[in-house]
Formats: structure tokens, C-alpha cells, sequence
């Protein structure tokens, strides 16, 4: 049985402080509630990187448990994930995907949350800019439940109340990055010749990352400004390789440093909901775009819209677009011969879903299609409540576009999943 030992003794003392405060039920309600689910994604596409190898982006069966207790003192709360997944090596692995005690003080003006959290800010529709959470892009790309893209990190949160404006204050000691697929384990992707494994910045206080956030009601609209200090989530540096390195391995990439500053507002517009938001990425390692290895900063910006047209039926749709700076610099920087990225890229992003049969039946289709890159990826889905308990799902991954690119580089990996799940 293979346990990440940290998170599992992290699970046992905070569910021994939940038994501890089931026994005084005058000072905490104590909540126990879960699930357990199989899972099965099986490739529909041709990939040579998987010939007689492995048919299935999914094999695995899942139990979670999230115990929660609250009282006078505060919040415990603890989510915890029992996974054999057959896919990768067929053991069974205890995941602490959130552990936290949160309480308020200073007369309600403070809230204090600490541990193990997922956490989300901004407005788009899996679409981020401000939110520099970890993302798992591994789990959407094959089949799981949404609640899986967001990616848990060890850290502290504080919101302060009562001023002029909400404040929203993470420090998250460990760099966290985004959880991508790993190569030839259960998705196929494109990698650059000569490249190996990402190398992550050391694990020291000083490569932490701090996130802020300040945000107002004006009326029904809400108003928000964004700051972040940390790493690009994604390894968009490529660096040499180091001395233990495999044979024929010259480069590696790498997490560069990154500053965002953003802004964000969201609000009812033309019977429906609208956001729009913004965010500048210094990328501090390479401030003049002169160097071809080094992501540039950029400007990030999206826009959307919501509105419910019939009964239980949701159209979404969003604009997102990215402004390479020092694109000049950038050009001339190149060595000759070398692929050469656009100055503007655009995506669009398209989600229709619809509730029938008293809401036990859910139809949903999500599509993003950048016309820059040519490429797309659409996500199908279908759900149906066989009871309060018993939930049954069906649905498909499809990717199209060519190698580089986000989406056309996993091409071959289109999908068919299914998810039966028994919730307590």
C-alpha cells in the first residue's frame, strides 16, 4: 500500500481533533460525508506512443471522505481521497486533498485558514488569469470530475473585513506547480528534442508565493485588484540540463520567476452575468524579451457572459487573449531557423448545458477553440441521478490541432469515460 506519509499522518491527527470534538456535541457539529466511484477512460484514437501498451487514460476506483466539525473555536476540516489507480501502477495511495482549521478573531475582522486548501479566485470559466492556484491539467484532460482541475497547496490564508474593501492575503511557503501529465504514463504529448524532466525552484521560504487580493461590492457588481509574487505554474523556461541527467538529455525546463498585477469585475448585465478581467505577467527573468529561452511578460485579458435563454438551459461564452511584449526584441533574439511564436493569441471558449427529467438528467458540452493556434479541445458530458445516492456519468475528451500547440499536441487522446458513483 503506497502512502504519501506527510498528508496521511497530516489526515490522522486532524481526524483524531474531529473524534475529539464529536464527543462534546454542545461545542461542535461534527459532518461525515463521501463518496465512492469508478472510473474508466479508454483512448479512441490511434497513438504509437502507447501501441500495445496502454488503451486506458482511466482505471481506477476512489473513496473520499470529508469529515468537517464546527464550533465556538473554529472550523476543522479534512478531505481525504483513498485511489488505486490502475493506469499507473495499480497501488493504493492515501491523498490529503484538503486538511484545514480555520477560525475568525479580532472581534470578526480577521479570518485566519490554515493547511492543506484548494483555492480559486477570478471570474472566468476555466479560464485564469489572476488565479495562480495549481491547476491539475492532468485529471481534466482524462476524465475526472471537474472538482479535480483544482489542485490543493499547503498554505495560509487571511482575510481581513470591515475595511473599505474585502482583503484576501495567501502565503503559500512551498512552491506549488501545476500538476501536468507525465510522459508515456497516461497521456501522449508533444516534448522538444533533447529535453528531460522539469526542474522545480528549491524548496525555501524565499521561493514561496504570496497572492492578494482586494475586493468591493458596488451595487450588484463586484470589484477586484490582484497581486502575485512567485513562479510561471507552467515550465515555460528551458535551461540546461543538469550532470545526472539521462544520455542525449541537453536541456530541462524550468519554473520562471513571475510577478502579476490584475483586475477583475463582475456583475449583472443584459439579463444575464458578465465578467470581464485583466492581468500583466512580469516574467523577471527576462524583462526585455531578449532571451528566446525565457517566457516573455505579457498581457492577459478574458471577457464573458452568461445567460439562462430557456427552463434549466445555461449558455456561456467567453473571449480570452494574450499580448506577447517585446515581441521585436523576442524576433530578433531567435536563432535562425527556429519556430517563432505569435505576438497575439486568442481563444474562445463556448458551454451549453441543460437539466431535464426534474433536474436528475444533465446534458453539458464545453468547447475551447483558439483560432490563433488552430487548435481546440471540447468536452461532452452527460449525468443522470439514478437515485439521491447513485449518480452514473458518460462523456468524451476531443482534441484537435497539431503538434506544438496547447490543445492540437494532444491530438491523440481522444477519449470516451465513464464515472458510477455512490455517495454517502
Amino acid at each position: 500500500m503506497k502512502r504519501t506519509v506527510g498528508p496521511f499522518l497530516a489526515a490522522a491527527l486532524l481526524a483524531a481533533a474531529l473524534l475529539a470534538a464529536a464527543s462534546a456535541p454542545a461545542a461542535a457539529d461534527v459532518d461525515l460525508h463521501g463518496f465512492v466511484e469508478g472510473a474508466w477512460g479508454v483512448r479512441v484514437t490511434e497513438d504509437p506512443v502507447f501501441e500495445d501498451s496502454q488503451d486506458y487514460t482511466l482505471s481506477e476506483t476512489r473513496a473520499q471522505i470529508r469529515l468537517s466539525a464546527y464550533g465556538d473555536a473554529g472550523e476543522v476540516f479534512v478531505r481525504t481521497d483513498v485511489l488505486q489507480d490502475h493506469v499507473v501502477d495499480g497501488d493504493t495511495e492515501v491523498i490529503l486533498r484538503e486538511g484545514f482549521f480555520r477560525f475568525t478573531t479580532a472581534k470578526d475582522h480577521l479570518d485566519v485558514k490554515a493547511g492543506r486548501q484548494a483555492l480559486t479566485w477570478g471570474t472566468g470559466d476555466l479560464v485564469f488569469v489572476n488565479d495562480l492556484f495549481p491547476k491539475d491539467w492532468e485529471s481534466f484532460f482524462a476524465g475526472r470530475e471537474d472538482q479535480y482541475l483544482k489542485a490543493p497547496a499547503d498554505a495560509l490564508r487571511l482575510g481581513i473585513f470591515g475595511l473599505p474593501f474585502d482583503v484576501d492575503v495567501v502565503l503559500t511557503p512551498k512552491f506549488t506547480p501545476d500538476r501536468l501529465p507525465a510522459p508515456g504514463e497516461r497521456l501522449s504529448f508533444y516534448l522538444p528534442p533533447m529535453t528531460g524532466a522539469p526542474d522545480r525552484p528549491e524548496e525555501t521560504l524565499e521561493n514561496g508565493e504570496v497572492a492578494l487580493r482586494l475586493s468591493r461590492y458596488v451595487g450588484n457588481t463586484t470589484l477586484s485588484l490582484y497581486g502575485y509574487r512567485g513562479f510561471f505554474k507552467t515550465p515555460l523556461g528551458l535551461g540546461p540540463a543538469g550532470a545526472g541527467s539521462p544520455p542525449g538529455v541537453s536541456f530541462a525546463p524550468y519554473h520562471p520567476e513571475l510577478s502579476v498585477g490584475g483586475a477583475s469585475v463582475r456583475g449583472a448585465l443584459l439579463g444575464g452575468v458578465a465578467w470581464a478581467e485583466a492581468g500583466y505577467y512580469d516574467s523577471r527573468e527576462d524583462g526585455d524579451g531578449t532571451d528566446p529561452l525565457v517566457e516573455n511578460s505579457s498581457l492577459r485579458y478574458l471577457g464573458g457572459w452568461e445567460k439562462q435563454w430557456l427552463p434549466d438551459l445555461n449558455v456561456t461564452v467567453q473571449y480570452y487573449g494574450e499580448k506577447m511584449m517585446d515581441h521585436g526584441e523576442y524576433v530578433a533574439a531567435l536563432p535562425a531557423g527556429a519556430p517563432k511564436e505569435d505576438e497575439l493569441r486568442h481563444l474562445w471558449t463556448f458551454r451549453v448545458e441543460k437539466l431535464l427529467h426534474y433536474q436528475l438528467l444533465r446534458l453539458s458540452a464545453f468547447t475551447f477553440w483558439s483560432p490563433t493556434d488552430e487548435d481546440g479541445h471540447s468536452r461532452f458530458l452527460t449525468s443522470y441521478k439514478l437515485s439521491d445516492e447513485v449518480e452514473v456519468a458518460v462523456g468524451a475528451n476531443l482534441f484537435f490541432g497539431e503538434d506544438p500547440t496547447m490543445f492540437g499536441q494532444f491530438d491523440r487522446n481522444d477519449s470516451v469515460f465513464g464515472r458510477l458513483r455512490y455517495s454517502f
